[in-house]
């Protein structure tokens, strides 16, 4: 009997899987007649399948009885897939810099931290949201997704104003195009106390082959580390993110920004920093 309650309990959990990848691959959704289809089970069976997944926050029911994966839940899926994909870049970074590495992508045009790497000891700002927003030009990480974006969307991001963070914080839009441009030709965003104290920062975008974005990652370190470390440390940046000069400079200068970034950009970001 024990035996037998096992081997259900097994075929249901199989079964609650094939639908969630069933709604995984059908971002329109499905009905639960379809779902009953795929897997030659009974409508009722699917419907209580789908109730269970809609309990636990993996599915939603919408109009007309159709389900599909809850947003909630394919992010997270989304960022552990990040997590996995990129994470030995992340790896590399803090074994050939010794410095605490980060991974960031951008998910429904929202820049996030998804990944920290780093030793006890190593410099790390207490208080940083994961979530990159209007601090953007003040952060490494955030210079490298608009370094990618197209001037206008860079102009709307200024429009309603570069916020000061410290002293050193670019305020001036004609300030910021200039240091995105050095971006764009050096392959390395720095950072040096531009958003906290003694808190400096490299990053460099990690493109896949046909040059789509995928994520940026950086590391962080002191101010004294910065000065006398920094020529190093982006050469080693360049070497690990596989920054090549000369086609970034002939692809930014005939085409301009890349365009499969563009919806990235703009004031959309939303910062939320105690």
């Amino acid at each position: 009997m024990q035996a037998t309650r096992a081997h259900r309990g097994l075929s249901t959990a199989r079964a609650a899987l094939h639908v969630t990848w069933l709604l995984a691959r059908a971002p329109d959704g499905v009905r639960a007649d379809e779902v009953a289809a795929t897997l030659g089970k009974s409508v009722s069976t699917a419907y209580n399948l789908l109730a269970s997944l809609c309990d636990e926050g993996v599915a939603e029911r919408h109009a007309g009885g159709v389900y599909k994966l809850s947003p909630a839940f394919r992010e997270t899926v989304a960022e552990e897939s990040d997590r996995h994909d990129l994470s030995g870049v992340v790896d590399d970074l803090l074994a050939r810099t010794h410095k605490r590495a980060y991974l960031a992508v951008l998910r429904d045009n929202q820049l996030r931290v998804v990944l920290e790497r780093g030793l006890q000891g190593m410099p790390k700002l207490p208080g940083m949201n994961p979530e990159i927003a209007d601090n953007a030009h003040a952060l490494a990480l955030g210079k490298v997704v608009l370094a990618l974006g197209p001037r206008d969307a860079v102009d709307r991001y200024a429009r309603t104003g570069l916020k000061r963070f410290t002293a050193h914080t670019i305020t001036e839009p004609g300030a910021l195009h200039e240091e995105l441009t050095r971006v764009r030709l050096n392959g390395v965003a720095t950072e040096r106390e531009e958003f906290e104290r003694d808190f400096c920062c490299l990053a460099a975008p990690v493109l896949d082959h046909d040059r789509r974005f995928l994520g940026a990652v950086g590391i962080s370190m002191s101010r004294r580390a910065f000065d006398h470390e920094r020529e190093q440390l982006e050469e080693t940046l360049r070497d690990v993110v596989g920054f090549q000069r000369s086609a970034e400079i002939r692809a930014d200068l005939d085409h301009g920004p890349h365009a499969h970034v563009t919806a990235l950009q703009g004031r959309r970001f939303q910062r939320r920093r105690p």
